[in-house]
């Protein structure tokens, strides 16, 4: 408490030397979850386990065109939430 009985007002300023660890660390997950989602699907093209296709509906066969469509959100998805569950791994799982 203040001089005149007042709780001060906290700034709202992000303290830069508290941020910066948490959001490099952020990105840090964040990057190695891309590379085990890139691994993932490399081991399912190469086995040729998982088929991938764009929005159009075309079979998708190289790594870098199932990269370009994720990042271009033009990959189509599984249709049921439970198909949905068993091929894709959140982000979540994957950096933990």
């Amino acid at each position: 408490m203040s001089l005149n009985g007042k709780q001060p007002k906290r700034s709202s300023r992000p303290h830069p030397e508290l941020t910066v660890a948490a959001s490099a660390s952020e990105r840090e997950a964040a990057y190695y979850a891309a590379l085990e989602l890139v691994a993932q699907i490399d081991e399912a093209l190469t086995r040729g386990t998982r088929h991938y296709r764009n929005k159009a509906g075309e079979l998708l066969t190289t790594l870098d065109q199932v990269v370009h469509a994720i990042l271009n959100n033009d990959l189509l998805l599984p249709e049921t939430t439970a198909e949905a569950e068993l091929l894709w791994t959140a982000p979540q799982e994957l950096a933990a």
